[in-house]
């Protein structure tokens, strides 16, 4: 085999290796156009971190998520139609926060497969009393789509903040 032959086969695998990689998932048709935005969920000054952020549209223009980081910052992404793209499409949406706290479980896997029925809903019941007892980093009202008061419009590329020493549950 000649060197020029080689050469030439070393410069097709390249070529066809770039093509592949370069050809990754495109869009869906009626894929929204979105714009680099990040949402910053403080207590004070203090981020926190492991809040799932969900931006909810009127327009049903996909799902628009993130979760906050160690510096309480969450990278947005939409995801439409089964393909994600980071970013959001501008426009108004309605802003939750979510961060259940749990307690850990006190019953092994092997301890629960052991229990009937009643005695495992039981245990659930119980374990979940205790995390409602739990102090709670990000308000419950924070949560729920219909009750939470944080809105905001997306015109182009930005951070939006939420502090969350702004609200209560009472």
């Amino acid at each position: 085999m000649s060197r020029a032959f080689s050469l030439r086969y070393a410069l097709l695998a390249a070529t066809v290796c770039l093509t592949i990689v370069g050809c990754g998932k495109s869009a869906p048709e009626g894929m929204p156009e979105t714009v680099p935005f990040t949402v910053k969920v403080v207590d004070g000054s203090k981020g926190i971190a492991d809040v799932q952020v969900v931006m909810d549209s009127e327009s049903g223009t996909g799902a628009v998520a993130g979760t906050t980081d160690s510096s309480g910052v969450a990278v947005m992404k939409t995801t439409y139609k089964n393909y994600t793209a980071k970013g959001v499409p501008t426009g108004d949406y309605k802003v939750r926060c979510i961060k259940n706290p749990t307690v850990d479980h006190w019953k092994t896997e092997e301890e629960l497969n052991q229990m009937d029925m009643g005695e495992r809903q039981a245990y659930f019941d119980e374990w979940s009393k205790k995390n409602d007892e739990l102090p709670r980093e990000v308000p419950k009202i924070l949560e729920n789509f219909d009750k939470s008061p944080i809105s905001t419009t997306v015109s182009s590329e930005g951070e939006f903040v939420v502090d969350v020493s702004q609200y209560s549950d009472k």
